[in-house]
């Protein structure tokens, strides 16, 4: 499976959940988010992983103002653009920080498991 799949399919369909059950963002959009930057670390390659980590806040934020802009475009326009668009990105830097980590996380459980002797 590329990494691709994971890092921004599980994001893009946690959102349109989140925005079908409620509107505006939230718990599933932040667990797919995370559990989408931490299977591409897992599936990726050995020199995947930089871009992996490097782009799971970055991929993290674009679903989220991307799902946002089209669910409620109207706020986003005219002076209502740099508020909203920081609104935005405030509420999503724990996530940001999260998709981080459980990438960071999933590349060191990989690399640790590489390092271990085999048995048998």
């Amino acid at each position: 499976m590329p990494p691709v799949l994971p890092a921004l399919g599980l994001p893009v369909l946690g959102a349109l959940a989140d925005e079908l059950l409620a509107p505006g963002l939230g718990p599933v959009y932040a667990a797919c988010a995370v559990l989408g930057a931490a299977l591409a670390a897992l599936v990726s390659s050995r020199a995947g992983w930089w871009w992996v980590v490097s782009g799971a806040p970055v991929v993290t934020l674009a679903v989220a103002a991307g799902v946002d802009c089209l669910a409620r475009g109207d706020r986003y326009r005219g002076a209502g653009l740099g508020t909203e668009g920081l609104k935005l990105v405030s509420g999503q830097f724990p996530w940001m920080l999260a998709a981080l980590a459980a990438a960071l996380l999933a590349v060191g459980v990989r690399t640790l498991r590489a390092r271990r002797p085999r048995r048998g």
